[in-house]
């Protein structure tokens, strides 16, 4: 990549319930030209930066002199944010927009270590009842092929309670123009993420008309440029032993390695969220003439 090439953009955003730390306000000093989720998600930039995860350029001076210059290395990070609102309803609790770098040293797009920085960033705020996360993810048919690193997951997750059931939905958007997903590319992802997961995602299914389906995570894909004009095209359920940002990170990075291999190279927004609980049956009635 040219020094004046820009480069793709992903955009990563956890979605839930956060019950904020009764004592937060007394240790955030506030900015009047920003927001407190701006001041306190800021703090995820310097916690990749712990991690060995250089995202921004910095200098390094002494006596006025310049010593050392370091350009990024992970992604280039460009803008972070959140919706903190206190109502028990679901928000969009944190998000980070980011250049993806081509000659990163990530083995692939940098959502998994965007993802775990927003996750430790919300915790820190206070209680959080993760729902789901979606990512803009730009897919490029000449990128590394991670599928390696997703199976050698494999065993990772399937360390969880083998009794446990959790519904998830993921789902796949992209402009109509740009995102031919026919039937047997449908079919190719979910042969793919079956044999990545192996027993630790069961019952990955896609329905041809999404029908036979809960609805995924809800977004308002026109509100950001980005995204404008992406309608979903493919929407899959599946079964997990566990819950949490990190298996939710892994479902969307099998998905993505499955569209690649299904020929896709374009921007797409992937969704990963935990199915809405289904209706329980009503009680039938009886009336009395």
């Amino acid at each position: 990549m040219s020094p004046t090439e820009i480069p793709p953009t992903v955009i990563l955003g956890l979605h839930g319930i956060l019950r904020r730390h009764p004592w937060l306000d007394r240790v955030v000093e506030r900015d009047p030209e920003s927001s407190v989720e701006e001041d306190v998600l800021g703090l995820a930039i310097d916690r990749a930066g712990a991690y060995g995860w250089q995202t921004v350029s910095t200098w390094l001076s002494e006596n006025g002199q310049v010593t050392a210059h370091h350009e990024p290395t992970a992604w280039a990070q460009e803008e972070v944010g959140g919706d903190w609102t206190d109502d028990g309803r679901v928000h969009q609790l944190g998000w980070v927009q980011a250049g993806v770098l081509g000659d990163s040293v990530l083995p692939g797009l940098p959502v998994r270590p965007i993802a775990l920085v927003l996750s430790e960033t919300l915790a820190r705020v206070g209680e959080v009842t993760f729902t789901g996360l979606h990512a803009l993810v730009p897919l490029r048919a000449d990128e590394r092929n991670t599928a390696f690193h997703q199976t050698e997951l494999a065993p990772w997750f399937g360390l969880a309670d083998p009794d446990a059931r959790h519904e998830v939905v993921v789902t796949v958007s992209g402009r109509p123009s740009a995102c031919a997903l026919d039937e047997d590319g449908v079919v190719a992802v979910c042969d793919t993420v079956r044999d990545m997961a192996q027993d630790s995602v069961t019952h990955f299914s896609a329905s041809a008309s999404a029908a036979g389906l809960p609805p995924g995570l809800e977004l308002d894909l026109d509100r950001v440029l980005h995204t404008q004009g992406m309608r979903e095209v493919a929407r899959f359920g599946c079964r997990t032993r566990e819950w949490s940002p990190d298996v939710a990170v892994w479902l969307l990075e099998m998905v993505a390695d499955g569209l690649r291999g299904a020929g896709l190279s374009t921007q797409l927004v992937i969704t990963v969220s935990l199915a809405p609980p289904s209706p329980a049956p009503s009680s039938p009635t009886s009336s009395r003439a």
